[in-house]
């Protein structure tokens, strides 16, 4: 299996600046392609990227059936990227997809009313100062090339970010979600700034449902976040320059890891978690290993229940984790050993203590999991970096 190899970067994104801020581990395999396999993605953040792909489409002067023919040409894209992926394949089918039909109806719905005043807007602009003005995940270049991103979509008014859900600012972990997704807005109005010339007036994050948090964006604030991704990005080439060995840029703790997509495969996060035996995170993301004790197939041949011995568990009072999960969704291990070390991320706890499987729950022996290797050497450049 090909290891996974963090090396320096000569550049950084807004979402790199956020994940920096965050774990350097983390932010290390954001920037790794490679890294994107071991990775269960949301099919609200497609609803988002399709939703908004319709939109510009209309706004480009796309109208009538040809919407609709257009939305589900994107859906079937989206849907055949999932399938050659080892975990999103659970989602290669929309109706596992939450609220797939509402969200195509809104769409298309929404699409068609402002398709009919794109031609105007169309008309007011010539096109390259539409192209200048204007843009929707447009490669741009600040800071001397030491930035680089592609916002969701922006123009003279706004800048947006689109996100699978938005945060809830009423409770702790979301106001530090939406002060983490500000700050990448933020930086992304400078690099417009720089790029495009002008200052775009507003911030929003938007999801698929419709749901929107605006913000003012203020240029001096948006300049010195710009200037301070830099900055983290020299002080993380740095640190990772004197690593010997993943971990030691890693910074785990119960806020930084249990959001963490990269949980399953990360170096950092087991062994702290060991040491805490609870680390407080809550009970609809449980994360558990343990050495395999046995593997009992259901009726059907499909379902298997997975019971780990000498359970590490991220809540407390799990001294046996037994887990209901179906091969076709979360894989097949009853040809592994008894004795095998294996990981569970994505568990819900119900209050009998009781774990369960979900399309969000992986399960994998860790001898299946790849190496991550630092490359200290070897600097990464912008056309191999995973971009914002």
């Amino acid at each position: 299996m090909t290891p996974l190899s963090i090396a320096p970067l000569e550049s950084t994104s807004p979402t790199a600046a956020a994940e920096m801020a965050i774990c350097g581990l983390r932010a290390g395999l954001s920037s790794c392609k490679d890294a994107d396999a071991w990775v269960l993605h949301d099919p609200r953040l497609w609803l988002g990227i399709a939703f908004h792909s319709l939109m510009e489409k209309a706004r480009r002067g796309l109208a009538g059936a040809a919407l609709q023919s257009a939305w589900n040409e994107i859906v079937e894209r989206l849907v055949q990227e999932a399938g050659s992926h080892q975990f999103d394949r659970r989602f290669a089918s929309t109706a596992r997809w939450p609220n797939y039909y509402l969200v195509e109806e809104r769409a298309v719905s929404a699409a068609t009313e402002l398709a009919t005043r794109s031609h105007a807007v169309l008309g007011v602009f010539p096109t390259s100062e539409y192209q200048l003005n204007y843009g929707t995940e447009r490669k741009l270049v600040a800071r001397s090339g030491r930035l680089i991103g592609r916002p969701d979509r922006f123009n003279k008014r706004a800048v947006t970010d689109y996100k699978s859900n938005l945060p809830d600012q009423t409770t702790a972990i979301g106001s530090e979600i939406f002060r983490r997704n500000r700050r990448q807005v933020q930086i992304y109005a400078a690099m417009i700034a720089e790029a495009a010339g002008y200052w775009p007036q507003k911030g929003i994050l938007a999801a698929a449902s419709g749901d929107l948090i605006e913000f003012e964006l203020n240029p001096a604030e948006c300049d010195a976040e710009a200037d301070r991704a830099v900055y983290d990005l020299e002080a993380w080439n740095r640190k990772l320059a004197s690593a010997c060995q993943p971990a030691d840029i890693a910074s785990p703790s119960a806020q930084a890891c249990q959001n963490c997509r990269f949980k399953l495969l990360c170096p950092a996060f087991w062994p702290w978690l060991a040491q805490r035996q609870t680390a407080d995170m809550p009970q609809n993301n449980v994360a558990v290993s343990g050495r395999l004790k046995y593997v009992q197939l259901g009726n059907d041949r499909d379902v298997q229940t997975v019971v780990l011995a000498d359970p590490t568990a991220s809540v407390p009072q799990i001294t046996t984790a037994s887990l209901v999960t179906r091969r076709s969704i979360h894989g097949d291990l009853s040809q592994n050993p008894v004795g095998a070390e294996c990981r569970i991320v994505g568990a819900e706890l119900r209050r009998d203590w009781r774990l369960v499987a979900d399309l969000h729950t992986l399960l994998m022996p860790t001898d299946q999991l790849p190496e991550i290797v630092i490359r200290p050497d070897t600097m990464r450049p912008p056309n191999k970096v995973r971009l914002a």
